[in-house]
């Protein structure tokens, strides 16, 4: 049985990520693969290379809003609230209703000390479907 990436340790994580290199030397389009490197390097705190594989999974589907949203809540754990901002409006322009952008944007507004447009865009959020 394969362990989640939550019960590794971070050797096996980085063990896996070489897997996943060796994998994407192949097909560097690999979303699965990307994906899962992504979640390795979050669980490393390597932000700034997790942010480049979003920048790579973004730029083979521009518009998908888990992309989007993904590369929001990477940004947030990097202490990039600013820059976070911009995706979860994007995912807002395409669906207005859409909670969990909604309830990020309003953690990285919080962290940014924006407290009455956070408690706004917050209150949507429990609203919002």
């Amino acid at each position: 049985m394969t362990k989640d990436i939550h019960d590794k340790n971070p050797e096996e994580i980085e063990e896996r990520l070489k897997e996943l290199e060796e994998i994407l030397s192949k097909d560097e389009k690999n979303v699965s693969a990307l994906l899962e490197k992504s979640s390795c390097l979050r669980h490393l705190d390597r932000y700034s290379e997790a942010i480049e594989v979003h920048d790579i999974l973004l730029s083979l589907n521009p518009k998908d809003i888990d992309y989007l949203f993904m590369k929001g809540l990477v940004l947030i754990e990097a202490s990039q609230d600013e820059e976070s901002l911009q995706y979860f409006d994007t995912i807002l322009k395409i669906n207005p209703e859409h909670r969990d952008a909604q309830f990020n944007k309003g953690l990285a507004l919080r962290k940014l000390g924006k407290e009455t447009e956070a408690k706004e865009t917050m209150k949507k959020a429990l609203k919002s479907k």
